[in-house]
């Protein structure tokens, strides 16, 4: 009987194991729109340390990169001039998994002027269940998430989903 079991006990653990790493795999984010932003504390590159909740009253953008990510080096000239252009909403990049010395290195190379917040043990991307890049949430002056997408966007896209969604 007990050689019976144990096949079974063994074949249910997998069974789980593989449901659960599905599920995983779905996308299925832990923050929706309609639910409000987590908040979380982040340093830049530059050792200054930044909140979420620093920006209660304003608009904010919160755009997952990685430095590897190609979707994400394609739209990175669309957040350079999203952030230089429209003055509606903060542009937060989460540095998804990027050390320090990574993303200086991208910036200098890149002259970027987008404010870059290092999530290296990708804590927060994790909360925000984010796992692919990148990975754009739009958060209203409340505090409320009002939008959230994968892959690459457009400045114009950008600024269209903001004053349709976010300025309510």
């Amino acid at each position: 009987m007990a050689k019976k079991i144990v096949p079974i006990l063994i074949i249910c653990a997998l069974l789980g194991i593989v449901a659960s790493l599905i599920s995983g795999l779905e996308g299925k984010a832990t923050t929706n729109p309609g639910e409000d932003a987590i908040d979380f504390e982040l340093k830049d590159v530059n050792g200054n340390m930044y909140k979420l909740s620093d920006f209660k009253g304003q608009t904010v953008v919160l755009n997952f990169f990685a430095t590897w990510c190609q979707p994400c080096i394609d739209e990175a000239p669309e957040l350079e001039a999203f952030a230089q252009e429209y003055k509606g909403a903060q542009l937060l990049i989460i540095a998804k998994g990027e050390s320090k010395k990574r993303m200086e290195k991208y910036i200098s190379e890149t002259n970027s002027k987008l404010l870059y917040l290092l999530d290296t043990k990708e804590e927060i991307s994790k909360k925000y269940g984010v796992i692919g890049q990148p990975d754009t949430i739009i958060i209203n002056k409340e505090g409320v998430i009002v939008e959230r997408f994968t892959g690459p966007t457009k400045k114009t896209e950008l600024i269209k989903l903001i004053e349709e969604k976010a300025s309510l």
